[in-house]
């Protein structure tokens, strides 16, 4: 009888969830439109007191750009080299009511973190990259847990985007160009093995551009996963093998790209099955700080994005709404990443203090 009775309760709980579910499903015709900010916060420790250099205030600058974005109103906030400092960005975000699990500072933490102003997020990942080039010099990546932070942000009821903060591997060396095109393929290898189609958006610090450069970015991530470029389809466009004309428009200067064409900052996209995704207006700007000065070392990208449901979205697979690891995992992740730390540093130990010598013999 228990057990029969218990079978009646399942089957109608089922029944209301069932409901529930279909209610907030999306209808064929339904359109809006989101905006999304995407900034390397520059969130590592300040050495120029070793160095000798001006000495920067990393942590005045993360509230200034956290009170940046809470101004904005931005409904998506993608951030990058956000390590030590998390507290004094996440303070000033007052609105945002969804954020992706904080993983600590260097060499614990992957720097990656989305934030959301009341837009459910699901199926939070934080995925290593699988290649990374550099201990103390290519820009040292080996020392951080570089990778992508996959979420499914529900940007409107029943309406599901993939959303992939990525920061790939700096420096121009031939080691971090082969990484960067590993970081692109296994990106890719992601985004096309998904077993549901919807639309994606990949932002982050690319550390590579479009056009002059040897990361493959284009054949990886434009030709072999459909995604396009907002800066191409907006601003060139929609040219992607040529950009002469823009850069004639910039008094033939190429080197202005950094942080105002085709910048290492981007937002990348695509429809899915069931919606169509399109980018409706995107710039670079320069998020300054209290002093007038620039509060990072990288400028933002801003889009806005409107979507169209052309169709019955159909099963979502399962949707997991809560954000990251337990206690217990993340204190054994943060174990593995520091001895991870110490063997480099070990493996390393030579060529560190040449380089070490190298650089404050100058």
């Amino acid at each position: 009888m228990m057990k029969k009775v218990l079978s009646v309760f399942l089957s109608v709980l089922m029944f209301f969830s069932a409901c529930a579910v279909g209610a907030s499903a999306a209808t064929t015709g339904d359109s809006g439109e989101f905006s999304a900010i995407c900034l390397n916060v520059a969130g590592l420790p300040s050495i120029d007191y070793i160095t000798g250099g001006e000495d920067k205030n990393v942590l005045a600058n993360q509230a200034d750009i956290g009170r940046f974005v809470e101004a904005g109103g931005f409904d998506i906030f993608a951030a990058q080299e956000d390590f030590g400092y998390h507290e004094y960005l996440v303070k000033q975000l007052k609105s945002y009511n969804y954020a992706t699990q904080h993983h600590g500072g260097v060499p614990y933490g992957d720097g990656t973190n989305v934030f959301t102003k009341g837009h459910k997020m699901y199926n939070e990942s934080h995925i290593p990259w699988n290649t990374l080039a550099g201990l103390v010099d290519e820009g040292a990546d080996q020392f951080s847990q570089k990778g992508i932070t996959y979420v499914c942000i529900e940007i409107a009821d029943g309406v599901l985007v993939d959303f992939y903060d990525i920061h790939a591997d700096a420096n121009g060396g031939e080691a971090s160009v082969n990484a960067r095109r590993d970081n692109f393929t296994q990106l890719a290898e992601l985004i096309n093995n998904r077993k549901v189609d919807r639309p994606v958006i990949v932002t982050g610090d690319f550390n590579a551009f479009l056009f002059n450069d040897d990361s493959n970015l284009k054949s990886i991530l434009v030709d072999g996963c459909g995604l396009k470029d907002a800066w191409v389809e907006l601003k060139n466009n929609g040219d992607y093998n040529d950009c002469s004309s823009f850069v004639e428009s910039m008094g033939g200067n190429w080197d202005q790209k950094w942080g105002k064409w085709d910048a290492v900052e981007r937002f990348m996209y695509k429809d899915g099955s069931t919606v169509k995704l399109d980018c409706t207006s995107f710039e670079y700007i320069t998020v300054l700080n209290r002093k007038g000065e620039n509060a990072s070392d990288h400028v933002a990208a801003v889009a806005k994005f409107a979507y169209t449901v052309t169709g019955e979205a159909g099963d979502q697979g399962d949707l997991d709404g809560s954000h990251g690891a337990s206690g217990f995992e993340e204190f054994i992740r943060k174990v593995v990443s520091f001895f991870k730390a110490i063997m480099l540093v070990f493996k390393n130990f030579d060529q560190i203090k040449e380089e070490l010598k190298n650089y404050f013999g100058k």
